[in-house]
């Protein structure tokens, strides 16, 4: 029964994760419709939110690097998808011992790294969130159709 808690701690912290990559999401979303808004008819714009649907984290952090400009929230994003790696990819095998039973002190360990990812993930969604809020109104109510 303490390996299923483990197992479902450790699936409660990817949910942080996976929010920061569908802020992400929404983010380049928004950010492509402003651009697209923007361009008007002026040219062809054909990128869209969609396109980045089922892109791994490294690529939506990528671009979102490119569609802003707050350097130290782009740095804190790549340092993350790092824990976010070894949550995904490492976090339950590095626990199990030879006979594939949890050891302890690994757990103990990682479930402090857990911790702290997951509250680095809820800061990340929130900074996402807030950096979006720089040009959404842009978008939601600004008339363009006059713009050059």
């Amino acid at each position: 029964m303490a390996d299923d808690r483990f197992y479902l701690k450790v699936a409660h912290a990817l949910t942080g994760c996976q929010l920061v990559e569908q802020q992400l999401k929404l983010y380049i979303s928004e950010a492509l419709e402003l651009a697209k808004k923007c361009i008007g008819d002026k040219m062809p714009f054909n990128f869209a939110g969609d396109d980045y649907e089922n892109s791994a984290l490294e690529t939506l952090i990528k671009t979102f690097k490119k569609l802003s400009n707050n350097a130290q929230l782009g740095t804190d994003l790549s340092a993350f998808k790092d824990q976010r790696n070894f949550l995904s990819h490492k976090a339950i095998t590095h626990c199990l011992d030879p006979d594939m039973e949890l050891s302890l002190p690994e757990r103990a360990e990682v479930e402090k790294r857990m911790l702290a990812i997951q509250d680095e993930a809820n800061r990340l969604w929130h900074a996402i969130h807030v950096e979006a809020n720089s040009f959404r109104g842009h978008l939601y109510f600004d008339d363009e159709s006059d713009a050059v």
